[in-house]
């Protein structure tokens, strides 16, 4: 089936039925996921999908709706019904499709056509020998949490009554293994994994089964620490946790109803000079690389924080005309399902000049953060609480594990007090941080 001209049809008998404008949001894909234990494969699952959704614009009035049911008659309801729901809404002066610059979308190398020949063989292979590399990887380790393997093919089409008729095909495809160690009365779990658009660019299974085995051992006789104020480091994935809070409070409808600790603060310096943050959905062949957004935007690099100058909130385009502000950001969408709405895509910390290893070198007392339960900031006022673990730092050596711990403080003073920024980013989803170091937080523990 011509999904696109499929698109096409259902615009135009939008139109035909009265509306002003019209828009289809249209998905068909295939995911494929199995899990093993102990060896043995506890599940197989394989499923096709696809859907539309249906924007409409009438005087003002929006009418939205969606279907997985693409035969002819269905599609004639469908529309004639999204078309009626605008007549009985209530006009808004802000309702209507996006003014769009119209280009050529990137082709950003998303699709790997090879994975859906991978045998099912294959593939439980290598969530076998994921799981059993974990399980080896100490004498500690007591149990498994299984292994898993999982791919899947999207395509995504969007069409609307300006003009705008883009689409692209993406792939993922991604394995992992968890486990839990064991050492007198404690347990501890641990599990890592890759995802990727192409299988050749997975990691090797040995790296990913031996992190999972390790981040459970090392973890293993974790203690509080007195309540104290000390110097705190983020590793890159408790780093990239933490910045959800701050992306969070960017929101531009939380900034419209004044409902954000940064509503003030846009061209001012909310962090240190040292952190820069972009939201970058075009780099090629990355996992949460996109050629346009979803509201059929072509997708760019924005600057989000400049220096630790705030340069930019996120808003979607209904919501920037509610504020009266141009739409310069990139807009998310949670598939057919649901209208477009601000999100980010794949944010990036730029990196630093410093291993990881010589800021805790230089730290006499602090905590170096891998775990965080949350994301902890309060959006409304900017108070930072969250439940952390990772390890104590003692005359500049990792000394031992810890956990208990609930750092604490203001978002803004924390940002501020960001002192080195470390070398060792490691773009993997989407949202990427280095390692970074605070130069002081109250890490509240035992008293």
């Amino acid at each position: 089936m011509n999904y696109k001209l499929l698109a096409e049809n259902v615009v135009k008998k939008a139109l035909k039925l009265g509306a002003d404008e019209a828009e289809v949001y249209l998905e068909n894909g295939r995911d494929f996921e199995l899990s093993i234990r102990n060896g043995d494969v506890e599940t197989i699952k394989q499923a096709t999908s696809k859907g539309m959704g249906l924007t409409v614009f009438k005087d003002k009035k929006l009418g939205f709706s969606y279907t997985s049911d693409f035969s002819d008659k269905s599609l004639e309801e469908f529309t004639k019904k999204t078309v009626q729901l605008s007549l009985v809404a209530d006009p808004k002066p802000w309702n209507g499709l996006p003014d769009f610059k119209k280009g050529k979308i990137q082709d950003l190398d998303l699709y790997d056509s090879s994975i859906s020949e991978i045998p099912n063989e294959k593939k439980i292979d290598i969530a076998k020998e994921a799981e059993k590399i974990a399980l080896a990887y100490d004498k500690k380790i007591t149990k498994s949490q299984g292994g898993f393997f999982g791919d899947a093919e999207n395509e995504v089409i969007i069409v609307n009554s300006k003009g705008i008729s883009y689409s692209y095909k993406s792939s993922g495809v991604g394995f992992g293994a968890g486990v839990v160690a064991g050492e007198g009365g404690d347990m501890q779990s641990g599990g890592w994994s890759t995802s990727k658009r192409h299988f050749k660019d997975l990691d090797a299974i040995e790296n990913v089964a031996k992190k999972a085995g390790k981040r459970a051992v090392e973890k293993l006789g974790a203690k509080p620490v007195p309540t104290q104020k000390a110097p705190v480091v983020f590793d890159r994935y408790a780093g990239g946790s933490f910045w959800y809070g701050i992306l969070f409070a960017m929101n531009g409808d939380s900034v419209y109803k004044k409902t954000t600790f940064l509503t003030d603060y846009l061209d001012k310096p909310i962090a240190s000079k040292l952190i820069t943050i972009t939201d970058d959905p075009i780099i090629p062949r990355h996992i949460a690389s996109v050629p346009f957004d979803g509201e059929g935007n072509i997708t760019r690099k924005n600057i989000l924080i400049d220096k630790g100058v705030l340069r930019m909130f996120i808003y979607d385009t209904i919501t920037a005309r509610k504020a009266g502000v141009e739409v310069n950001t990139i807009v998310g969408r949670r598939g057919y399902r649901s209208p477009p709405r601000a999100n980010f895509l794949n944010i990036v910390v730029q990196n630093g000049s410093v291993s990881r290893e010589k800021i805790i070198s230089g730290i006499k007392n602090g905590f170096y953060v891998t775990g965080l339960r949350g994301i902890g900031t309060d959006i409304p006022t900017g108070t930072y609480s969250c439940g952390a673990s990772g390890f104590w730092i003692k005359d500049g050596e990792i000394a031992f594990p810890v956990d208990g711990i609930t750092l604490g403080g203001n978002t803004l003073d924390i940002l501020k007090n960001i002192e080195i920024v470390a070398d060792d980013i490691d773009i993997r989803g989407g949202l990427n941080s280095p390692s970074f170091k605070i130069s002081e937080i109250t890490v509240g523990g035992k008293k």
